[in-house]
């Protein structure tokens, strides 16, 4: 669906639109509260202008359903202590196979699977595909609706964990506010059962019925369709007021079956996914875009991302859903500061680590303390996000985020260390380390 607006309209964007501009000569690039993107992209972690449509209250309940991104959103929730029903601990008897995070077999990585598994939990006219569930032999059964992550088991015991997860899912209809978290377009489809699966077949399945499944690259149409359709049965079997807050996993391919490169794939996946959910959010006013999948590429590589550069940081997950309860909850935003990485990894050169920081206060104030000594100011601002290039090692820095400059009233204290690779090491930094290092930026 194409925008169209009056050029009146136009003109009132550009004058309201504080964030409408790239660059402007002149400016300086390295502001902290700078507006530009070329500004804001420079920072640890990006900040985007973030306009909520909806208030979030504390007495709503929320369902996250999607990739495993879903799943750190559902924990940054449940420690704000909102009432989360996809966390659910009938999954506690579910024996995961690897170190994958808990309720990784609750993924659903596709718009194919997402639907799937809300039309057989909420429409009584849609039942679970019996046969999908397929015999790989000695009396096990595989459930491709699920992730591998999950051990595989009996028939029975196989149906027994599928009535549990439509039980749980089933729930979102309870649920004020829904989270859509959009992974992947490539799938697979079981050409015996005439449905689409959650993942790649596993190897036993792929080899005991090796003609049962193809794979498919899937199109923007086919996606936006899929998303239309939870729409429906959101608006039909859901909360009077469902609020839908729809946005794209970061995480990337771990790998791709098709022959391109898996970058150019993940690309493409993205793409598709990303436009769907703006044209989705577009034609519903109780569909909302949250920008996390922006947040997280525009933000520094080596703050967000975990070695496997696929996985995104717990702090990153929680700098996002601290963003989004600042702008969307009717309450007072949480006080927060954190430090990433901390410890800090030791090295020869002086460490880095991000400082992060939330208030309600718009004028508060972070200051930094080495080894005791008299603090000294860091950065201000009721949010944000600054890097300290200069921590030593073996030093113990303590930072403090007040109120105000005057600090009078502390709101939160973090203390950062950075631990030596063995005595040798400690001895070297010692020598290095007899100038003074100022703290100031």
């Amino acid at each position: 669906m194409s925008i169209c607006i009056t050029t009146e309209e136009v003109h009132g964007n550009r004058a309201q639109n504080h964030y409408g501009r790239w660059h402007e000569k002149g400016a300086l690039p390295y502001q902290p509260n700078g507006r530009l993107a070329f500004q804001r992209l420079r920072q640890p972690l990006f900040v985007p202008a973030i306009r909520p449509t909806f208030i979030l209250q504390r007495e709503d309940k929320l369902f996250a359903i999607g990739s495993c991104f879903a799943r750190g959103i559902e924990s940054a929730l449940v420690e704000q202590e909102m009432a989360v029903l996809s966390r659910a601990t009938e999954f506690d008897s579910f024996p995961a196979i690897n170190n994958e995070m808990k309720l990784g077999f609750t993924n659903k990585y596709s718009t194919f699977s997402i639907y799937n598994e809300l039309r057989w939990a909420l429409d009584p006219a849609e039942e679970f595909p019996r046969e999908s569930l397929v015999d790989i032999g000695n009396g096990v059964f595989y459930d491709p609706h699920t992730n591998p992550a999950l051990q595989l088991a009996g028939l029975e015991e196989t149906i027994r964990r599928r009535e549990i997860i439509e039980a749980v899912t089933r729930r979102v209809a309870q649920c004020r506010v829904v989270i859509v978290t959009l992974g992947l377009v490539e799938v697979w489809r079981d050409k015996i059962a005439n449905v689409f699966i959650n993942t790649a077949p596993i190897p036993p399945a792929l080899h005991r019925h090796s003609d049962r499944y193809e794979f498919h690259i899937t199109n923007f149409t086919e996606n936006l369709s899929n998303l239309e359709h939870i729409h429906t049965l959101l608006s039909r079997f859901g909360h009077p007021d469902v609020q839908v807050v729809v946005t794209v996993s970061p995480v990337p391919l771990e790998a791709t079956f098709s022959s391109e490169d898996v970058v150019i794939a993940n690309t493409y996946s993205k793409s598709i996914l990303r436009a769907a959910a703006q044209e989705w959010a577009a034609t519903h006013k109780n569909v909302h875009y949250f920008p996390s999948y922006e947040i997280v590429q525009n933000s520094e590589r080596k703050v967000t991302w975990e070695e496997d550069l696929r996985h995104v940081k717990g702090e990153v997950v929680y700098h996002i859903m601290n963003l989004f309860l600042r702008h969307y909850f009717a309450g007072p935003p949480a006080t927060e500061l954190t430090a990433s990485p901390n410890p800090v990894p030791p090295g020869a050169r002086r460490g880095k680590t991000t400082i992060s920081w939330s208030s309600d206060s718009a004028s508060a104030a972070v200051y930094v303390s080495m080894n005791g000594a008299e603090e000294k100011f860091f950065a201000s601002g009721s949010h944000g996000s600054e890097e300290a290039h200069w921590i030593q090692t073996g030093a113990t820095y303590e930072f403090s985020l007040y109120s105000g400059r005057d600090r009078n009233t502390r709101l939160a204290r973090i203390s950062v260390t950075r631990p030596s690779n063995d005595k040798s090491d400690t001895l070297r930094t010692a020598i290095r380390s007899k100038k003074y290092v100022s703290l100031a930026k």
